[in-house]
């Protein structure tokens, strides 16, 4: 079996963190199939663009197969952004050529997955001419996640070119494939045929937590050092500074403990559209329980992970997490055996279903103060068991040999369906 996963953010590890594409291709290549990750030379979530030389051609990277389209630098979220998009769009029209010319193999299934919807018609284009099969996966729920969490305004344009081709895709695909398990909710009303939608989340692969793990930066570990040496309760958050990431609710803390020296203290590790803000606020806030440090690659992040007492991760509290979550972050807080302090509300909650942690109320301080207070508590044999029960859920549930299974099974479905 032949596999096009078309991501346009996919990147190799040594450009960023390689993610579900790799994890993905790894099983697949395990198991006797082939498949080429397709992204873009050029996005935001790279360390850097890729190689001149590697543009257009299939290099095999770490085992997985990539071949990265030429795509436009840009910075932020205007034109410059849509037109990387467009770029990557064009250069999936062009792949069907490619395979004309035998420089492709001609695939039989396509996975094109949703990090921007945008990736669908060509997609589709590619599939009707070359007889593959089309699974749509469904990262993000476009245009919902624009209107509800970025606060662009329904009557906006590309609100409308995004829902049209959302329900294109619901109606025309082989399969769906979501990350959250009850988005089929807000599917089935634009066109999903329930039998074609299938829950596939986010994993995790138990290898990468094989030591020897990499030493942080002095930096970040005098942070740890530091926090040990006063008593606090160590909360670590790694992962995107944005929007969407809520941790504003963290500071709100300020409104609760005033200036009391707490028992606590929050280390936030990583970068993005809305670290400076969080930082300055915490300085005019006069904040000392949190400490904001730069991203480090994967591997520190176990580390850093693995020295937590506890780990955080937060929501806001809006109306499309009703059809659940599915974040990374959550499978490797789980994985480093680490009680997770949970502020959520939506259609699923993998913290409580895993009995690994506890989960409050969004934007409830008081409610978040006490939760952390209720960890220190318990003592750390008892945060301990919380951890085990949360690794045994992600071994479980959330493993790439549970998940990459479930993938081979429905494309295997797809191609009998063709047979």
């Amino acid at each position: 079996m032949n596999v096009f996963y078309l991501n346009h953010y996919a990147k190799p590890a040594a450009y960023g963190t390689p993610g579900r594409p790799f994890y993905l291709s790894s099983y697949f290549r395990q198991h006797g199939h082939d498949l080429l990750i397709i992204s873009a030379s050029h996005h935001h979530t790279r360390i850097q663009p890729a190689p001149a030389e590697d543009i257009e051609q299939i290099r095999t990277y770490d085992g997985a197969d990539y071949l990265q389209l030429p795509a436009r630098p840009y910075q932020g979220n205007g034109l410059s952004r849509i037109m990387n998009m467009m770029d990557y769009v064009h250069g999936i029209d062009k792949l069907a050529l490619k395979i004309q010319k035998g420089r492709i193999q001609k695939p039989d299934v396509i996975i094109a997955s949703s990090v921007h919807i945008f990736v669908y018609p060509p997609a589709y284009r590619l599939a009707r001419k070359t007889g593959a099969k089309i699974i749509f996966e469904v990262r993000d729920i476009w245009p919902l996640s624009l209107t509800e969490l970025a606060g662009v305004p329904k009557w906006h344009p590309i609100v409308h070119w995004m829902s049209h081709i959302e329900k294109k895709a619901y109606r025309t695909a082989d399969a769906v494939v979501s990350l959250v398990p009850k988005a089929y909710k807000h599917m089935e009303p634009l066109g999903l045929r329930r039998k074609n939608f299938f829950y596939v989340p986010n994993g995790v692969d138990e290898r990468e937590w094989n030591p020897p793990y990499d030493p942080m930066p002095e930096r970040h570990q005098k942070v740890f050092d530091d926090c040990r040496r006063k008593g606090k309760l160590v909360v670590v958050y790694a992962g995107a500074h944005g929007p969407p990431n809520a941790l504003d609710q963290v500071l709100d803390l300020k409104h609760v403990v005033g200036d009391e020296d707490v028992p606590y203290h929050f280390i936030f590790i990583g970068d993005g559209t809305s670290k400076a803000s969080l930082e300055d606020r915490a300085k005019k806030e006069t904040i000392p329980f949190i400490t904001f440090l730069p991203r480090i690659p994967k591997r520190q992040i176990l580390t850093a992970l693995l020295q937590a007492d506890c780990c955080f991760i937060g929501w806001q509290k809006k109306p499309i997490y009703q059809y659940g979550i599915s974040p990374n972050k959550l499978g490797d807080y789980f994985m480093a055996g680490k009680p997770v302090l949970h502020a959520v509300w939506a259609g699923n909650d993998p913290v409580s279903e895993a009995a690994a942690g506890i989960s409050t109320e969004p934007y409830n301080p008081e409610e978040l103060d006490d939760s952390l207070r209720k960890f220190i508590s318990m003592g750390e044999e008892d945060r301990k068991r919380m951890g085990a029960r949360g690794r045994q859920y992600a071994l479980e549930n959330l493993e790439w040999s549970v998940l990459g299974h479930r993938y081979e099974v429905l494309c295997r479905s797809l191609l009998n369906e063709r047979s």
